[in-house]
């Protein structure tokens, strides 16, 4: 944990709400400009992640933008330490492959570094644990 340069919690919370919108808005574009451009994005613990803008990028074009509809996304709790926050969110919407409801409840650890781009400090690693509930 770096505590040379912490993050403070509204920057964390600048960057979950630009998180949030990228993702109601199903903007892999968005979504990307929020991390470095070497960041890692995990979705699932034992799982490889995303390695890159690129590849986080295909990730959010082929499981947000093409599959999911009507996103609403909620942060219930977020908590700073050094350069991470964690955060607590909840997520619905409609995904496609189930033509069906799916319900996330989540935690997530994100990584942050010095340099911001459009005032928004950037991510450099994000891991996350979900519950899933298929309706």
């Amino acid at each position: 944990m770096n505590t040379v340069n912490p993050i403070s919690r509204d920057e964390a919370n600048a960057w979950i709400e630009a998180y949030g919108s990228a993702w109601i808005n199903r903007d892999p574009d968005r979504i990307v400009r929020i991390f470095t451009d070497d960041a890692s994005y995990r979705e699932h613990r034992f799982k490889p992640g995303a390695e890159g803008v690129a590849a986080i990028r295909s990730y959010w074009d082929v499981i947000v933008r093409e599959a999911q509809r009507d996103v609403a996304f909620e942060v219930q709790q977020v908590v700073v330490a050094g350069d991470q926050a964690f955060v607590h969110w909840t997520a619905r919407f409609v995904w496609l492959p189930i033509n069906g409801i799916m319900e996330l409840d989540g935690m997530a650890r994100v990584s942050f570094v010095v340099e911001r781009r459009d005032g928004i400090r950037l991510a450099r690693v994000f891991e996350e644990w979900l519950d899933i509930r298929e309706a």
